[in-house]
């Protein structure tokens, strides 16, 4: 299958001196990262995540992460949340019947008026 992708130029050049360092094609550097993405994807959906081992200690050096899978990451965590019924009732309250602003609230919407 033909994939096309638009990356910024540094990481196009990276895929290059690969390509040259590995003596691999293009392709193959481009199947080879994602089959790791695809696989930390999966890791990710059961619970763990991925790490570089330092093969002296066999301690975790680093974390591998990317913005996605952060994201990702962060989507599955799903946690049920449980508040007192006096809360839920404040909270109503609170927006049926907003506070009114007051100087430093006027204050600040000037500000980020201003700012845009």
């Amino acid at each position: 299958m033909r994939l096309e992708a638009t990356v910024p130029a540094s990481r196009g050049e990276a895929v290059d001196k690969l390509v040259r360092e590995l003596g691999l094609s293009r392709s193959q550097v481009i199947d080879e990262a994602l089959s790791l993405f695809l696989k930390a994807i999966h890791e990710l959906q059961q619970g763990r995540r991925l790490c570089i081992v330092d093969p002296k200690t066999s301690m975790p050096a680093c974390e591998l992460s990317t913005p996605t899978l952060s994201a990702i990451e962060w989507a599955l965590r799903r946690e049920r949340l449980e508040l007192p019924l006096e809360a839920l009732q404040k909270m109503q309250e609170l927006i049926d019947a907003p506070a009114e602003p007051n100087k430093r609230l006027r204050a600040a919407a000037r500000r980020l008026a201003k700012a845009k």
